[in-house]
């Protein structure tokens, strides 16, 4: 028997949106933030989109930003900042490429007979190169976000007669997609060029990602992060400045980690660092050890995913910034009626010496 409802009146019915928002989880992005320590190349969402004088309407109520969907946003800056050998400031110096030099010395004979000048023996006359390496620091221009169907940068769009309309402030919405973009992207470069450092170390009995044949064939252990303390000590690789380096892991690695009665044993709390570091672990050895889930994890030729975490040192990373990252809002916007913009950047990312690090890779 038919009865009146929202299915046979729909017209005498309709739906609201509330202007509260719901949590959407987003990762910390921890190698983003350490460049925003290093550097001012954080992108700044301006409180009105488009092209001056034909600005987007600002009706609705205000919506959150990225930072506040993130974990554990905390205030220290130093050590992080001190994860960058170098931070240059192409507005300040000519040409789109800086060559960074480093001493190279060479390894010679050092015994005392190699060394020794006997009687009537004259010293060499002939001089010896002095010896030097350079690493090259490159700017690019850079913009998002992404257009996944295209495989084109592509700008995000707001309707002027509905960004009058809406529950949000539909130029907030897009203003935090734009830095979401950016955010991410900075960190997904990172985290990529952290997989170039020149070596890795594995759980006993594994020398390459292709020898863990199985899932939980090789899980995170003490000795592992004895191992990598190891390879940074023979490596001559310094310490920050609390005394320790960082070991960054993957969620999965900390799990199993929690379940190894050495790492148990041995690894200390020191809550004062919460407020250094975004997810602070705990300290093991000379180690701090941080938490990221951006961190890759790749199938292995037996279709096993390994985690990759890493071990750093100070001055791993190098990064310029010419032009600051802004939002850059196109001249096609339809008389005014339809704002298209973008984020862009003229940005530097290198590797400063991909020995100053190792992977930790894990099953």
């Amino acid at each position: 028997m038919p009865t009146a409802s929202r299915l046979t009146l729909p017209e005498n019915f309709f739906d609201i949106t509330s202007d509260e928002l719901l949590l959407q989880p987003e990762p910390q992005y921890l190698f983003a933030r350490m460049m925003f320590s290093a550097m001012m190349a954080e992108l700044a969402i301006p409180a009105e989109l488009g092209l001056a004088g034909r600005t987007m309407p600002t009706s609705g109520a205000p919506y959150v930003t990225p930072e506040s969907q993130q974990l554990d946003l905390n205030a220290g800056q130093e050590i992080q900042a001190q994860a960058f050998a170098c931070a240059i400031d192409f507005n300040a110096k000519p040409g789109g490429t800086v060559r960074l030099n480093r001493p190279l010395y060479p390894n010679t004979t050092y015994t005392l007979a190699s060394r020794v000048v006997g009687s009537n023996t004259s010293i060499s006359t002939t001089p010896i190169a002095v010896g030097s390496e350079q690493t090259d620091l490159t700017l690019f221009r850079y913009a998002g976000p992404y257009d996944q169907a295209n495989s084109r940068v592509a700008p995000y769009g707001i309707e002027a007669f509905d960004a009058n309309m809406g529950v949000h402030k539909l130029a907030a919405i897009v203003g935090g997609n734009l830095k979401r973009d950016y955010t991410k992207f900075l960190d997904s470069v990172w985290v990529t060029l952290l997989d170039s450092l020149s070596s890795s170390v594995y759980p006993k009995g594994f020398t390459v990602d292709n020898d863990i044949a199985s899932v939980g064939a090789a899980p995170m252990d003490f000795d592992t992060i004895a191992r990598a303390e190891r390879a940074l000590d023979e490596a001559n690789i310094p310490y920050f400045g609390t005394g320790k380096r960082l070991f960054v892991a993957t969620p999965q690695q900390l799990q199993e980690l929690k379940n190894d009665a050495q790492y148990s044993r041995y690894a200390e709390f020191f809550p004062q660092y919460n407020a250094l570091f975004p997810e602070y672990v705990a300290d093991i050895g000379k180690f701090h050890v941080l938490k990221s889930n951006t961190l890759l994890k790749t199938a292995n030729s037996s279709s096993v995913p390994v985690n990759h975490g890493c071990a750093f040192g100070p001055g791993l990373f190098g990064a310029g910034v010419g032009r600051p990252p802004r939002v850059a809002a196109s001249t096609d916007d339809n008389y005014g009626e339809t704002g298209k913009v973008v984020w862009i950047a003229d940005l530097a990312f290198q590797l400063s010496n991909n020995t100053f690090g190792v992977g930790v890779r894990t099953g």
